[in-house]
């Protein structure tokens, strides 16, 4: 899923450090012996992301969560 288009394509350097961190707690939700829910490990990663994005960045995250974008849009389908 991508909200922005190819053309705004830009990139971010992240470290390598956070990188592994963010996997690890990827890893760490899907295991059935974690100490904590999912949603912990994934309050995690965000934690960890957000940092890097940049103030646009930021402002597409916000109008993402306040169009509500990840609601797929209904497929009506008339039938005659």
């Amino acid at each position: 899923m991508t909200i922005m288009s190819s053309s705004d394509l830009q990139t971010t350097e992240v470290t390598d450090l956070d990188l592994i961190d963010a996997v690890c707690m990827c890893h760490a939700a899907l295991a059935q012996d974690s100490p904590h829910d999912e949603r912990h490990y994934l309050n995690v990663v965000l934690n960890i992301l957000f940092g890097y994005l940049s103030k646009d960045g930021r402002k597409e995250i916000d109008e993402y969560l306040a169009e509500k974008k990840y609601i797929p849009t209904p497929k009506i389908e008339i039938i005659k």
